[in-house]
């Protein structure tokens, strides 16, 4: 019963949360496209995304979503050192069911 109603309580705002992750994304997207660190960033609100007109037909009101990926210049040992130098609100995780922000790398985490 305590499940059910907590997930009745946050239902009320999800639409709010979702906006705010989507417009959150967008931007962290078009920075990290700028970033000369950064070799690639994969986001579909990015027009340079091979979906992007897709996703413009199928995602409610341009809302892509709270989650991207980005490469970084330098290969796994630069994307090692940026987890080990992450500040929070990112915190290290291997699963994308995580509600905080996380950061993860494939390659050297599975």
């Amino acid at each position: 019963p305590m499940m059910a109603y907590m997930t009745l309580q946050t239902s009320k705002t999800m639409a709010i949360r979702i906006k705010q992750q989507s417009a959150t994304a967008q931007k962290l997207a078009e920075f990290l496209q700028t970033h000369p660190k950064v070799q690639k960033v994969c986001y579909p609100g990015l027009k340079d995304h091979p979906q992007y007109e897709l996703a413009q037909k199928q995602h409610n009101a341009g809302l892509h979503g709270g989650m991207l990926w980005f490469e970084v210049k330098g290969g796994v040992e630069a994307g090692k050192k940026l987890m080990d130098t992450a500040q929070r609100p990112w915190s290290l995780c291997e699963n994308l069911g995580a509600v905080e922000s996380i950061i993860t790398a494939p390659a050297v985490m599975t």
